[in-house]
This record gives C-alpha cells, structure tokens and sequence, in this order.
C-alpha cells in the first residue's frame, strides 16, 4: 500500500511543480545541491541530480504502478500455479516465470516513456537553466527558427521510432512465443 500510494503521489505532481518543491528542499532547505545546472566549468555530477531526480520521479510512479499490476495479474495464471504446485522454490517460480512475463508490459511503458522523457525536458532544462536539446527547441520556437525546429523535431523522431523498433525487438527476449518474420 505504501508504494501505491507513493506512486500515486509521485505521478499526479507534474514536473513544472516538482521542480520547485525539490529544489526549495534539497537547494534552500538543506543545501545539499546546486540551484542551477548550467555546466559552466564543466560536467558536474552534483548539477545533474535534480534534474535528474525531477524527470525519473513522475516516470517512477507510473512504471512502479504498471508493474506490480502486471505481476498481480500474472502471479493467477495457471502455469505459475502448476510451478507453485510441483514443488519449484518460490523465489524460482517469480524469476523465470512470473517476472519475465510480467515484465512485458512495464517494458512497453518505459520504452514509450522516451518520448514522453523528451516533452519533458524542456520544462526541466528550462527551469534548471541546462543547455540541452529541449531549451534548444523551446528557443527555436521562440526565435522563430523554422530550419533548427525541423531539425531538432527530426531528432526527437528518430528517437521515438528508434525506442519503438527496441521495443519491438525486446519483446522477443521477454517473450519466445514471439517472433518477427
């Protein structure tokens, strides 16, 4: 109950809202972490963890949700029962059987998260003042530069038809009784 109820909270606080409230506690509370992670003097591990932090929370309660409705729902099939029934340890019947199938569907999550991930981060880079591919978008948008636009679009495309073609292929690791022909 405690993890569905974190995951919960995690998921309905979206990251233009969690970004201020990580950084008012972990920046001006107790100042573990920088502000901003512009990169001035080079990579810096300490710069990156809140943004980091903002984009994987929202995405952590989702995944978490979608998983253990996926083991719920696979730990009733009648071949995990037969593996309880005949006597296979407990801890083996949740690793080779349960959790391989069940993992199908969290993988398809997390696969289309990607794209979600690059929608993202341009609220995140934005806020934390990071150089990166969405505040280059959202300033092509803003300055009009039809030509970066197109390009940095054609570069999130890529990215979301590449991650479905993993997907696709992962599946067949996942899952044998699938094959592509």
């Amino acid at each position: 109950r405690v993890i569905s109820v974190t995951s919960i909270v995690t998921t309905s606080i979206p990251e233009f809202a969690s970004a201020p409230i990580l950084t008012a506690f972990f920046v001006f509370l107790l100042g573990w972490l920088p502000a901003t992670s512009a990169m001035f003097h080079g990579f810096d591990p300490m710069q990156i963890i809140l943004p980091v932090l903002v984009l994987v929370i929202y995405d952590f309660g989702y995944v978490t949700r979608m998983t253990r409705a996926s083991m719920a729902e696979v730990m009733t099939t009648n071949y995990v029962r037969t593996a309880v029934l005949k006597g296979v340890p407990y801890k083996r019947v949740i690793i080779s059987h349960a959790l391989r199938n069940a993992l199908i569907t969290p993988f398809t999550v997390i696969m289309l998260q990607f794209n979600w991930l690059l929608s993202g981060v341009i609220v995140v880079e934005s806020f934390f003042a990071y150089k990166g591919l969405g505040l280059l978008l959202l300033e092509a948008a803003l300055f009009q530069d039809v030509f970066l636009l197109e390009a940095a679009t054609l570069l999130v495309v890529f990215v979301a038809v590449l991650t479905h073609a993993l997907s696709d292929v992962g599946y067949m690791y996942l899952n044998p009784r699938i094959r592509f022909s």
